[in-house]
C-alpha cells in the first residue's frame, strides 16, 4: 500500500504541474518518420502525416530514419534521429533535422558490427548528446556502444562539400563498446545516463562527470580497438537486472524510469534506486504473441501519458521470432491514483515501428 500511495502522490504532483500543450508524437517506421498530433487523438479527426519518406519511397528527398527521436533543447524545433541512408557505402549515424524534416547535419562514428545500427538518443543539461549503437543483434555478441557527442551538431563528416562519403565525424567520445544489443537511452536530472541491454537483461547506468570534449585534455584520451576516441575513465554500474529483453527507456517525469521488455511484452517501472515498482504493462506469457504487442520504443508526453512502439514480433516456427505485418503504436494513460488504464491502440499496419519521440508542435 505504501508503494501505491507513493505512486499516486507522484502522479498527482506530476499531473498538477503539467498543463496541457500542443505536442507531436514522432514515430519511426519502415525507414519513414511519421508525426501524429497528440491533441487530435481525443478530438478527431486524427491528424497525422509522414514528415520524412524513406529513401525507397522518394529517392530524391527521402532518408532512412530509425530509432528514437530527440528534440534538441532550445533548438527551435530541431531534433536528432537515427539515420542510415545509403548503407553500407555511407555509414549510419544520427541526423540533425529541422522541424520541416530537412537534414542539417550528420553524426557518424566507427562500429564493430558490419552495419552501423543507430538507435537511442538523449541530451543532458549541458547540451551534450548521448547515443546508442545497437551492435550485432542476438544473445551472444556484446559490442553495442554508448557514444557521447559534443555540439555543434549542424556539421557533416569529412571535408566540406564531400558529404555523403564514408568519412566519420570527429566530435565524439565513446563511453562503452561492450553493451549487448544496446537500446534505449535516458538521462535523469542528476545527469546519470541509463542504457538498455536486450541480450543481457540489464539496464546500465553511467555516472558523471563525463568528458567535455573529444581529446585527452577534456577527458577523452583513450582509444578503442578501432582507433576511435574513448573516455579515459568511465564510472558505470548495473541499475537493474531481470529476466527481460530491455529495449526502450523513458523517464516518467515524476522521478521514475519506464523500461520496455520487447520479447516478453512487458513495461516495468523503476524508482531511481533501481527498485522495481510494478509492471505498467504485463503479459500472460514469456514469448509472443502478446495481447498488447511487443513494446520497443517508449516516449512520455507532458501530461504523463506513456506511448510505446510495438514491433509485432511473431513466432515464425519453433523459436524463430521476427517482426510481423501489423506493427502498432499504443498509449497508456493513468488515473488520478497513478494506476494504468488498459493500453489503447493509436496506429496499426506499420512496418517495424521501433522509435518514438515527443516534441512541442501541432498539425493543421
Amino acid at each position: 500500500m505504501a508503494r501505491r500511495g507513493a505512486i499516486a502522490a507522484g502522479a498527482a504532483l506530476w499531473l498538477a504541474a503539467t498543463a496541457a500543450r500542443a505536442e507531436l508524437l514522432y514515430v519511426s517506421e519502415g525507414n519513414r518518420l511519421h508525426r501524429l498530433d497528440i491533441e487530435s487523438i481525443d478530438r478527431p479527426p486524427l491528424r497525422r502525416a509522414v514528415l520524412i519518406p524513406s529513401a525507397a519511397d522518394d529517392p530524391g528527398e527521402g532518408l532512412d530514419i530509425n530509432g528514437m527521436i530527440c528534440p534538441v533543447p532550445g533548438g527551435g524545433g530541431r531534433f536528432i534521429a537515427g539515420e542510415d541512408t545509403g548503407q553500407p557505402a555511407i555509414p549510419g549515424g544520427w541526423a540533425l533535422l529541422s522541424a520541416e524534416g530537412r537534414r542539417l547535419g550528420k553524426l557518424t562514428a566507427s562500429a564493430f558490427s558490419d552495419l552501423t545500427e543507430p538507435y537511442g538518443c538523449a541530451f543532458d543539461a549541458a547540451g551534450r548528446l548521448f547515443t546508442t549503437e545497437i551492435g550485432d543483434p542476438g544473445f551472444l555478441p556484446g559490442n553495442g556502444q554508448l557514444i557521447l557527442w559534443f555540439p555543434p551538431f549542424d556539421v557533416f563528416p569529412g571535408a566540406p562539400g564531400t558529404f555523403p562519403s564514408p568519412a566519420l565525424g570527429d566530435s565524439s567520445c565513446k563511453l562503452a563498446t561492450d553493451i549487448g544489443t544496446a537500446g534505449g537511452v535516458a538521462v535523469d536530472a542528476a545527469g546519470r545516463v541509463y542504457v538498455a541491454s536486450a541480450n543481457r537483461g540489464t539496464i546500465h547506468r553511467f555516472l558523471p562527470p563525463f568528458p567535455t570534449g573529444p581529446d585527452a585534455a577534456r577527458g577523452c584520451g583513450a582509444r578503442d580497438e578501432l582507433g576511435s576516441p574513448r573516455a579515459a575513465a568511465v564510472s558505470r554500474e548495473v541499475f537493474a537486472r531481470a529476466l527481460a529483453t530491455f529495449s526502450g527507456l523513458a523517464l516518467s517525469g515524476r522521478g521514475t524510469l519506464y523500461a520496455a521488455s520487447v520479447l516478453t511484452g512487458e513495461i516495468f517501472e523503476y524508482d531511481l534506486s533501481g527498485r522495481r515498482l510494478r509492471a505498467v504493462l504485463a503479459s500472460e506469457r514469456w514469448l509472443p504473441p502478446h495481447r498488447y504487442g511487443t513494446p520497443q520504443g517508449l516516449a512520455v508526453d507532458s501530461a504523463g501519458t506513456l506511448y510505446y512502439a510495438d514491433l509485432d514480433l511473431v513466432r515464425e516456427g519453433g523459436l524463430e521470432i521476427g517482426p510481423g505485418p501489423d506493427g502498432r503504436v499504443w498509449r497508456i494513460r493513468f488515473d488520478a491514483r497513478g494506476e494504468p488504464f488498459p493500453p489503447e491502440r493509436l496506429l496499426d499496419g506499420l512496418a517495424f515501428p521501433d522509435g518514438l519521440g515527443v516534441a512541442p508542435g501541432s498539425l493543421p
